[in-house]
C-alpha cells in the first residue's frame, strides 16, 4: 500500500490564544488523570477542548506528543502510521519495528501490524502522553477496534487523550467500570459567568454590569466560542456597546464563523435538514423526516442518520430527554439557521415547512407546537381551526393549563371573533374560577351566533356547549330553576361525544336539585347518569361521581359520602381507579379528618399525593398535620404548593393556597400573618356554591372576629349574615354549620353567652348526624365556653363528649409536648405491638400476666398519647412515627 507524504505539522501543537482563560479546576483533572489509561474530552465545536489540553501540555507533564487527525488518517494501516509518527517526536526510537512494516515492499496484514504496535507501545522506555485531536474525523470502525484492542490491555506507560467533538465508539463503559477512563465533557467546558466576564472586560478595557454579563451568559449558554464571538463585535463596537448586542445568530461575524465550521463542511442533504430543524424548538428522527419535504432537490437524508451527526457533535445542539432521542440547537445557531433558511426558501416554501410541523405536532398530540407552526403556515384561522378540531383532549379539568397556552398563541382578535375559539375561552375561565368574566363571554358568544353564517350543526354545537355553562352559572348563583332549565336544554343540543360538556349540564341539573332541598332527587339524578354514562371513564363518570361527593359534602351527610368514597363501583359500572386524580382519597379523606381520625387520614392523603400534586390534598394534608402538631410541617406544604401553582399560573388556585396559608396562620398564632393576607383579599362578588374543605369567605370572617375591633366584629357579623342566609336558602349545611359556630364565637367574644350558646347549639344539631368534630375544633379553644354550656340530652352528650375530648387533645398537640414516642412507657409500646397484630384485649391481659382493667386503662392512655381513637388508628399513626419498630 503507498502512503501520501506525511504533513509534518500535524505532530505541532496549536498555540493557545493570548487571551486564554485558565481553567484551575480542570488543569487538576488532566493531570491527576495520569494514573489511568484514558482521558476522553468531547464536546461539539467551539467549547474549548484543543486550547485546554494545549494549554495543559504547556506545563511541566514530562514527553507529550500531539497528533491532529483528519478524514484521511481513517484507514486502519493511515492510522497507525500517523500514531507511530506522533510516538517517534517524542521518542525518536520508539516503534522501530512497526515503522519497518511501512517500509517494506509489501504491507503486512493489519493484525500483525496491531500486534507489533502494542507490543512496542508497551515497551516504552519512559512514561508518554499521546493526544489524539479531532478524533470525530475518523469514521472507520476497524481504527476504533483497534484502538479498544490497545486500551483492553493498555501499555504501562501510555496515557491517551481523545478530544472529538463526541463520545468516541469505544467500549467506554467498561472503561468506566474498570475505573480506567477520565471524561470531561460539556458541562465541564462551559464557561461560567466569571470566566465570561474575564474575557468581557478584556475585550471592553473596563468592568461590565453585572445586570449585562447575565444577559450573555443566559444567550450564550456559557458556550466559549459564543463569548470570544462577544468579545470580538465589543472591539469592534467599542468600549461603551452592550455585549449582548453582538451575539445574536444574524450577526456577520456570528453566522461567518458558523458557516466556515458548520454549515458549508456538510453535504447538501445535511444542510438542508440543518436549516429546516431549525424552525422548530425541538427535534427528533421521526420529526426530521416530516420536515426533510422535498429539501435537497428531493434527495433526503434519514431522520435516524441525520440524527446520528446530530449526536456525534457535529452540530452545536444539545439532548432534550434522558434516551438522547430529542435534541434542541443553541439558541445562536438556530438564529443563524433560521435567516439562512429564510434566504434560501422564501416565504411559500418556508410556509409549507411550518404546516409538515404542524401537521407533525397534531398526530403526536403536541397542541402548543402544532398551533404555533400553523399560525405561521397558515394563518390565524387555520391555527384557529386546529385548536377547535382538539376540543374534546383540552376540556378536561386537568388540561386548562393547556388550553390556556393554546389560546394565548393566537391573536387576540381571532379568538374574539370565533363562536367556536370563545366557547374554548369560556370553558377555561369557568375551570379558572373567573366567574364575572365567563359571563361576558359567553354574552359575546350569543352575538356571534347571532351575526355569523356558521353551520347548522356547528351552531347548535356551540350553543349547546354555552348553555352547559349558562347552566352552570345558574347554579353558582343560586337560580335553581334557571340552571336547571339551561342543563337540560344543553343536554338536549349536545350529542352523546360531547362528554365533558354533558357532564357539566348532568352535575347541574344534580346540583340545581339539591339548591331546591331535594337532596333525594339529587342523588337520584347522578345514579341516572351514571347508568346511562358512556365511557370513558375519567371523563364521564369520575366527574359524575365527583359531583355526587360534592352534593353529600355540601348536605354535611359524611357518612354518604364514606360510602360512595369508599365503594370499588357505583351505578352504571362507574369505578373510582388510577385515572380519579386523587378525588377519592380526597374524599375519605375529608371525612377521616372531619371526624378526627387524622392518623388515618395523614395516611390516605400521603398515599394519593405520592402520585403527584393535587392542590386539594396538600391543602387538606396541611389542614391534618396542623391539627397533629406539626405546624412547621404544615406551612412547608402549604409553602410547596404555593410555588408550583405560582409556575403553573394558576392565579385562581393561588388565591386559595393563600387562604389556606392565613388558615393555617391563625391556627398557629400567627394574626398579622393573617391579617395581612386578609387586608390583601379581595372577596369580590359572593357566590356560595363551597364545595371544597374549607372556604376563604370565612377566613376572612375568622380574621375579623379574632382581630377583636369593634370594626372587624362588625364586618364579620354583616359577612356572616349575609352567608347564613344564603347557604341556608341553599341547603349548604356543612358550610351553614361552621358559619353558626362562627356566629357563637363572635356573640362570645361580645359577651353574649345565651346567643353563643344558641348558636351553637344549632350547629351542634345539625353537624351530628354526619359526626363532624375538627369542624367545631379548628375553630380554637374560644368555643369551649359555649360547647361546655350546652344542655343536650343523653343521645347528645356522646357526641359532645367526643368534640370535647378532641378540643383536650388538640390543645396538647399545639402546646409543643415531645414525640409520642418518647410520650410512650415501655409497657404501652409492649401493648401497641399487641394491638398491631390484633390481640384482643382478654389475649394482652394472659400474654402479660396482668388484669383486663390495667390493659383498658393503658390502651386509653396510647390512643390520648397517639391522638387516636380507636385500635386501628392508634396503629397506623404508629406505623406512621415508625414506633413499632421500637416496640
Amino acid at each position: 500500500m503507498a502512503f501520501p507524504p506525511f504533513l509534518r505539522s500535524k505532530l505541532q501543537r496549536p498555540r493557545v490564544v493570548a487571551d486564554f482563560v485558565a481553567r484551575d479546576e480542570l488543569q487538576r483533572r488532566l493531570e491527576g488523570a495520569r494514573t489511568v489509561p484514558l482521558t476522553v474530552v468531547a464536546a461539539p465545536l467551539g467549547y474549548g477542548k484543543t486550547s485546554l489540553v494545549a494549554h495543559w501540555l504547556e506545563g511541566d507533564v514530562g514527553r507529550a506528543a500531539w497528533l491532529s487527525l483528519d478524514a484521511g488518517d481513517s484507514e486502519p494501516q493511515a492510522f497507525i502510521r500517523c500514531l507511530v509518527a506522533a510516538v517517534r517526536s517524542a521518542l525518536p526510537e520508539a516503534c522501530s519495528e512497526t515503522l519497518a512494516c511501512f517500509a517494506a515492499d509489501r504491507l503486512p496484514p493489519l493484525a500483525v501490524i496491531a500486534t507489533l504496535l502494542g507490543n512496542e507501545l508497551d515497551d516504552l522506555a519512559e512514561p508518554l502522553l499521546l493526544v489524539l485531536d479531532d478524533l470525530h474525523c475518523i469514521d472507520n470502525r476497524n481504527t476504533y477496534r483497534l484502538l479498544d484492542r490497545l486500551l483492553l490491555r493498555p501499555p504501562r506507560n501510555l496515557h491517551l487523550v481523545l478530544i472529538g467533538r463526541g463520545d468516541p465508539p469505544l467500549s467506554l463503559g467498561a472503561l468506566r467500570v474498570r475505573g480506567a477512563l477520565n471524561e470531561i465533557g460539556v458541562r465541564d467546558l462551559q464557561f461560567s459567568r466569571q470566566q465570561a466576564a474575564q474575557i468581557i472586560e478584556r475585550a471592553a478595557g473596563s468592568e461590565v454590569g453585572t445586570a449585562a454579563m447575565a444577559r450573555l451568559h443566559e444567550r450564550s449558554g456559557g458556550w466559549p466560542a459564543g463569548v470570544r464571538l462577544a468579545a470580538l463585535t465589543l472591539q469592534q463596537r467599542g468600549a461603551g456597546a452592550d455585549p449582548t448586542a453582538g451575539l445574536a445568530g444574524g450577526m456577520p461575524m456570528v453566522g461567518q464563523y458558523f458557516l466556515d465550521t458548520l454549515l458549508s463542511p456538510q453535504p447538501a442533504t445535511v444542510r438542508a435538514l440543518l436549516l429546516r430543524t431549525a424552525l422548530v424548538d425541538c427535534f427528533c428522527a421521526s420529526l426530521c423526516d416530516a420536515l426533510a419535504g422535498d429539501a435537497a432537490g428531493g434527495q433526503h437524508l434519514a431522520g435516524t442518520d441525520f440524527m446520528d451527526i446530530v449526536r456525534s457533535g457535529s452540530v452545536l445542539a444539545c439532548p432534550v430527554d434522558a434516551a438522547g432521542e430529542w435534541y434542541r440547537h443553541h439558541p445562536l445557531l438556530r438564529e443563524f439557521l433560521q435567516c439562512q433558511l429564510a434566504a434560501q426558501l422564501g416565504v411559500e416554501a418556508m410556509q409549507q415547512v411550518h404546516l409538515r410541523a404542524a401537521a407533525w405536532f397534531a398526530d403526536h398530540g403536541r397542541l402548543e407546537e402544532a398551533v404555533g407552526h400553523e399560525l405561521a403556515g397558515a394563518g390565524a384561522a387555520a391555527a384557529g381551526h386546529l385548536l377547535a378540531g382538539q376540543r374534546k383532549s383540552l376540556l378536561p379539568h386537568r388540561q386548562h393549563l393547556r388550553l390556556a397556552r393554546c389560546l394565548r398563541l393566537l391573536p387576540a382578535d381571532a379568538v374574539e371573533a370565533d363562536p367556536e375559539l370563545l366557547s374554548l375561552k369560556a370553558w377555561l375561565l369557568h375551570r379558572q374560577g373567573r366567574l364575572l368574566e365567563t359571563a361576558a363571554v359567553l354574552d359575546r358568544i350569543e352575538v356571534l351566533l347571532e351575526r355569523s353564517g356558521a353551520q347548522p350543526q356547528v351552531a347548535a354545537l356551540v350553543r349547546g356547549r354555552l348553555l352547559a355553562l349558562r347552566g352552570m352559572q345558574g347554579y353558582l348563583d343560586g337560580s335553581g330553576e334557571e340552571a336547571a332549565h339551561c342543563a337540560e336544554q344543553a343536554l338536549a343540543c349536545l350529542p352523546a361525544d360531547c362528554i365533558d360538556e354533558r357532564v357539566v349540564a348532568q352535575s347541574v341539573i344534580a346540583g340545581a336539585r339539591q339548591l331546591a332541598g331535594d337532596l333525594a332527587g339529587a342523588r337520584q339524578s347522578i345514579d341516572e347518569a351514571l347508568a346511562q354514562a358512556p365511557g370513558p371513564i375519567a371523563r364521564c363518570q369520575v366527574p359524575l361521581l365527583t359531583a355526587r361527593c360534592f352534593i353529600d359534602w355540601m348536605a354535611a351527610d359524611l357518612s354518604a359520602l364514606n360510602l360512595v368514597a369508599r365503594q370499588d363501583q357505583r351505578v352504571g359500572g362507574a369505578p373510582w381507579g388510577s385515572d380519579d386524580c386523587g378525588l377519592r382519597a380526597y374524599f375519605l379523606g375529608l371525612v377521616q379528618y372531619q371526624r378526627n381520625e387524622l392518623a388515618l387520614a395523614e395516611q390516605t392523603l400521603l398515599s394519593a399525593l405520592a402520585a403527584g400534586q393535587r392542590t386539594e390534598l396538600s391543602f387538606l394534608l396541611a389542614a391534618v398535620c396542623q391539627a397533629l402538631g406539626q405546624a412547621s410541617r404544615a406551612n412547608a406544604i402549604i409553602d410547596s404548593v404555593c410555588e408550583h401553582l405560582q409556575q403553573q399560573d394558576d392565579l385562581h388556585a393561588l388565591q386559595r393556597a393563600y387562604a389556606c396559608r392565613a388558615e393555617l396562620g391563625l391556627r398557629q398564632g400567627q394574626l398579622a400573618l393573617a391579617s395581612d393576607w386578609a387586608s390583601g383579599f379581595d372577596p369580590g362578588p359572593l357566590h356560595f356554591a363551597y364545595h371544597f374543605s374549607s372556604a376563604p369567605h370565612l377566613t376572612l370572617a375568622k380574621v375579623w372576629i379574632a382581630e377583636g375591633s369593634s370594626e372587624s366584629r362588625e364586618q364579620a357579623a354583616r359577612l356572616l349574615q349575609l352567608l347564613e342566609r344564603e347557604l341556608a336558602a341553599r341547603h349548604n349545611i356543612r358550610f351553614l354549620i361552621e358559619v353558626l359556630a362562627l356566629q357563637s364565637l363572635l356573640q362570645h367574644g361580645l359577651g353574649d353567652e345565651a346567643a353563643a350558646v344558641d348558636l351553637l347549639g344549632r350547629a351542634v344539631a345539625l353537624a351530628q348526624p354526619g359526626g363532624f368534630v375538627r369542624l367545631f375544633v379548628d375553630l380554637g379553644q374560644p368555643l369551649l365556653s359555649p360547647l361546655r354550656r350546652l344542655k343536650l340530652d343523653r343521645s347528645d352528650s356522646r357526641y359532645l363528649g367526643q368534640i370535647l375530648a378532641a378540643f383536650n387533645d388538640d390543645w396538647l398537640a399545639c402546646s409543643g409536648r415531645q414525640e409520642p414516642r418518647a410520650d410512650l412507657t415501655r409497657r404501652e409500646l409492649k401493648i401497641l405491638k399487641l394491638l398491631a397484630v390484633r390481640l384482643s384485649n382478654v389475649e394482652i391481659s394472659e400474654e402479660l400476666c396482668i388484669s383486663r382493667a390495667t390493659v383498658k386503662r393503658h390502651t386509653q392512655n396510647i390512643y390520648r398519647k397517639l391522638r387516636a381513637s380507636s385500635r386501628r388508628e392508634a396503629v397506623v399513626r404508629a406505623r406512621t412515627l415508625n414506633i413499632l419498630l421500637d416496640a
